[in-house]
C-alpha cells in the first residue's frame, strides 16, 4: 500500500495505520443476529469545508536525514509515534548500516510536531524495536539483499503499564520485501526502545479473495484502528485492476496481544477462522484508519487513493459494509497545498487519521502522509481537515 521507489525505499512499505487508546468492551452493543459493530445512522453528510498544511514532524537531529510512515497511539496521556525506516547521515552502532527501520518519539497534543527523542552521542535515536543477534548478523553480512527490517505500527494502551507496540518483521530479499510476521513489544511511558515478545502474533494467512485467487495475508500489515471498544486489524490484496480490498480481525483492546481472542468478519458475522474474512472495504490506496466520528454521528475511514497523492475521506452507518467508493470525497494535492507535492514520479502515500488530535466534537480532525522527496529524503507532513 506504499509507494516508495528510490534505490533503499523500495524496500521501504510502512503499512500499520494509526490508532489510539480505548477502554475495552465486549460483543454485548453489537447486533445480537450478527454480532457486527452497531450500527449508527450519519447525521450529516460528508463534506469537506476547508483542509490545511500543519507542517512537518520534526527529526530528532542532523544526523537523520528522514523518516517515513507514522503511526500513533496514547499512552499516559502523551502521544507516541512511531517511525519505519529511519535515514542516517553515517552508519549505525547496531548493524553498521545507515539506516534505523524502528524509532520513535512522543509529544503532547497541543504541540504535535515536536517530538520529544533521546539520542546518542553522535545524534543517532535508538532502534525502537531490538533486533535478535541473527537478524543482526544478517543485516551486517547483506542488509539490501538478506537483511531484516522492524517496522513499527501502532501503540494501544490495553489498560497495563506498557504500552502494546506492533510491527511487522520484513525479509528484504534485493528489489524486494516481504513481511514473514506481525509481531508485538512492550513499551513504557517516555521510553524509544521496546521489550520484545519472543513469539510473533500473526503469521501470513491464505485466503480465498473474491476474484477466486489465493493470497498469503497478514492481518494488521494494513492498519490498525480502534473502534467501538475492538482494536480492528487490516489485511488488503488486489483484486482485480487497481482494486485493493480490504478484511479486518477484531479483538477487545485489552487482549490484543492475544491470537486466541480474534475473531474475523466472513460477510454475515465475526467469526475465530481467518481463512473465511470477507471483504470490509475496496478501493483502498495507501494506509487504511476507521474511526467513529461524532460531528458525522457515523463512521469515518481515511486512506490514500491508488496512484495518486491524495486523501480520500468515506462514511458509513457500518464498520463492516457501506464504504462505496462512489461516496469518497478527496483532498488533493495542489501546487500551493495542503497536500505537499512529492518528489517527481512518486506519489505522496500513507494518509491516516490520528485520533488523538481530533476535535471532542469531530468536526476537525488530523491525518498525516509520508512525502518522499528523492535520494533518501523525505518527511512526514500533518494535515488539519474542517468537516462542513
Amino acid at each position: 500500500m506504499h509507494t516508495l521507489r528510490s534505490p533503499l525505499r523500495s524496500l521501504v512499505a510502512l503499512s500499520l495505520a494509526a490508532c489510539t487508546s480505548a477502554a475495552p468492551s465486549s460483543d454485548a452493543g453489537a447486533d445480537a443476529e450478527s454480532n457486527a459493530s452497531p450500527r449508527r445512522a450519519c447525521a450529516r453528510p460528508l463534506a469537506v469545508e476547508r483542509a490545511e498544511d500543519l507542517g512537518a514532524l520534526s527529526l530528532p537531529s542532523s544526523a537523520v536525514l528522514s523518516r517515513d510512515g507514522v503511526s500513533s497511539g496514547v499512552f499516559r496521556e502523551r502521544i507516541v509515534w512511531t517511525f519505519g525506516d529511519t535515514f542516517l547521515q553515517r552508519p549505525n552502532g547496531i548493524d553498521g548500516t545507515t539506516v534505523l527501520s524502528a524509532t520513535a518519539g512522543w509529544s503532547t497534543r497541543d504541540a504535535p510536531l515536536m517530538l520529544t527523542e533521546p539520542v546518542d552521542a553522535q545524534g543517532v535515536p535508538a532502534q525502537l524495536i531490538p533486533y535478535t543477534p541473527e537478524e543482526i548478523a544478517a543485516n551486517r553480512a547483506d542488509a539490501v539483499r538478506n537483511g531484516f527490517a522492524l517496522w513499527p505500527g501502532p501503540v494501544i494502551d490495553t489498560g497495563g503499564d506498557r504500552a502494546l507496540v506492533l510491527y511487522q518483521r520484513i525479509r528484504r530479499m534485493g528489489s524486494g520485501f516481504f513481511a514473514d510476521s506481525l509481531g508485538t513489544a512492550r513499551l513504557r511511558a517516555g521510553e524509544t526502545v521496546a521489550e520484545r515478545a519472543p513469539q510473533p502474533l500473526f503469521t501470513p494467512q491464505r485466503i480465498t479473495l473474491g476474484d477466486g485467487a489465493t493470497r498469503d495475508l497478514l492481518f494488521g500489515s494494513e492498519g490498525v484502528s480502534i473502534i467501538d471498544g475492538f482494536a480492528h486489524f487490516f489485511a488488503c490484496a488486489q483484486e482485480g485492476f487497481l482494486n485493493n480490498v480490504c478484511r479486518a480481525g477484531r479483538v477487545a483492546v485489552a487482549r490484543a496481544d492475544d491470537r486466541s481472542a480474534f475473531s474475523f468478519w466472513d460477510g454475515a458475522r465475526w467469526q475465530p477462522d481467518a481463512s473465511r474474512a470477507a471483504k470490509i472495504i475496496d478501493e483502498v490506496g495507501s494506509g487504511l484508519s476507521i474511526t467513529f466520528n461524532p460531528w458525522l454521528g457515523c463512521y469515518l475511514a481515511v486512506s490514500g487513493v491508488i496512484l495518486r497523492s491524495a486523501a480520500a475521506l468515506r462514511a458509513s452507518d457500518s464498520v463492516e459494509s457501506g464504504w462505496g467508493p462512489s461516496t469518497a470525497v478527496r483532498i488533493e494535492q495542489a501546487p500551493a497545498g495542503p497536500i505537499l507535492a512529492a518528489n517527481t514520479g512518486e506519489y505522496d502515500y500513507l494518509f491516516l487519521e490520528h485520533p488523538a488530535l481530533r476535535s471532542p466534537d469531530g468536526r476537525t480532525i488530523v491525518l498525516s502522509y509520508s512525502r518522499p522527496l528523492g535520494n533518501f529524503r523525505g518527511e512526514v507532513r500533518l494535515l488539519r481537515v474542517v468537516l462542513r
